[in-house]
């Protein structure tokens, strides 16, 4: 095994004895209590667009328009061989490393080191197999937080629910428009856990918008177990929530199946208070997601997200700041809720 410090953005999860030392890293608890602090910052919240955003969120909201917009250079022949998805995807890719820089440079307001161009570049598929899974969304989730280590967003932009329900929303959409426009494959064999083929944040802090005060302790409501088919008027409160416009995407990829017959553990989830749902999700998200190797081997440590196991016993594995961000958020209301309750069904699934 390499033990020696990372100086560029590297994967090093490359063998048992690498991911048996994620998973018990400062930088894999680090990441995931990110999580759960976007998390937190969703619970009633609306979706955000970016005309209602300011700053480096309104920046990163139309950089990620841009990203989504760059397809149309590269639009599928009629006609081409492909295997799996198009291999015009492979071009657009290389449209996006050689921009990233730039436009990350314009998001943040600034210079950004490479390691952040880098971290774009992985969000959004893998161009040799044309393929895109919970891996790149995990991907684009260290992307955020390591925005927030640099500085370019900041503990308000974070906790305000801009990001959350903000910036990552449209990171969804731009993964939507290069899924439909380039035929990607979803990665992996379980189609992200029967939520959707691709996603599996948008159901986590979705499902945080939810709730509020009573109501998410109430079932959730939005499948009706008669019909097996979305509540009449769901289409009028896709902006409430990123799960509404999940579901909505799953019932238009469907056609004429009924939702409860061609998606039944996603419509098992209506009949689950929010909260449930939303916990279970996160913590699935934890452990099928983060604490998986065929996920993370793909992971990228730099500077910003280091593999802190492999740093010299003299240095400390993460900065102080992020020790007691750690500390903050672990602690914070909504968190608490959290932490009671899983234990309780912590061997159960998530549906």
């Amino acid at each position: 095994m390499d033990t020696q410090p990372t100086t560029s953005t590297v994967a090093v999860i490359k063998d048992d004895a690498n991911f048996k030392l994620w998973l018990k890293s400062k930088s894999r608890a680090a990441l995931v209590t990110f999580a759960q602090r976007l998390n937190a910052s969703c619970v009633g919240k609306r979706s955000v667009d970016e005309a209602d955003a300011s700053g480096a969120p309104r920046r990163l909201m139309a950089m990620l328009g841009t990203i989504a917009a760059g397809c149309d250079a590269f639009t599928p022949v009629a006609g081409e061989p492909r295997r799996y998805g198009s291999p015009k995807f492979r071009e657009w890719h290389a449209w996006l490393r050689d921009r990233a820089a730039a436009l990350v440079a314009d998001a943040v307001g600034g210079g950004a080191p490479d390691e952040l161009r880098a971290r774009l570049c992985a969000s959004f598929g893998n161009e040799t197999r044309i393929d895109y899974g919970t891996g790149h969304e995990a991907a684009f989730l260290a992307f955020l937080y390591c925005l927030w280590r640099f500085g370019a967003l900041t503990d308000g932009d974070v906790d305000s629910g801009a990001v959350a329900c903000g910036v990552f929303r449209a990171y969804v959409a731009a993964c939507r428009a290069i899924q439909d426009c380039f035929g990607l494959e979803p990665a992996g064999a379980r189609g992200v856990w029967a939520l959707d083929p691709y996603q599996m944040l948008p159901f986590v802090f979705g499902s945080a918008q939810c709730i509020a005060g009573d109501a998410g302790d109430a079932p959730a409501g939005w499948g009706d177990e008669d019909t097996l088919d979305v509540v009449p008027g769901l289409d009028a409160k896709r902006h409430e929530s990123m799960f509404y416009e999940c579901v909505l995407h799953v019932r238009d990829a469907i056609g004429d199946a009924r939702f409860g017959e061609a998606a039944p553990i996603l419509f098992n989830c209506s009949h689950r208070p929010w909260r449930v749902t939303n916990r279970r999700i996160l913590r699935y998200f934890a452990q099928e997601v983060l604490g998986v190797r065929v996920v993370v081997q793909h992971m990228l440590f730099g500077d910003l997200f280091p593999a802190d196991w492999l740093a010299p016993a003299t240095e400390a594995a993460t900065p102080a700041a992020d020790d007691a961000a750690m500390e903050t958020y672990l602690r914070n209301p909504y968190q608490t809720v959290f932490e009671a309750q899983e234990a309780q069904d912590v061997r159960s699934p998530p549906w």
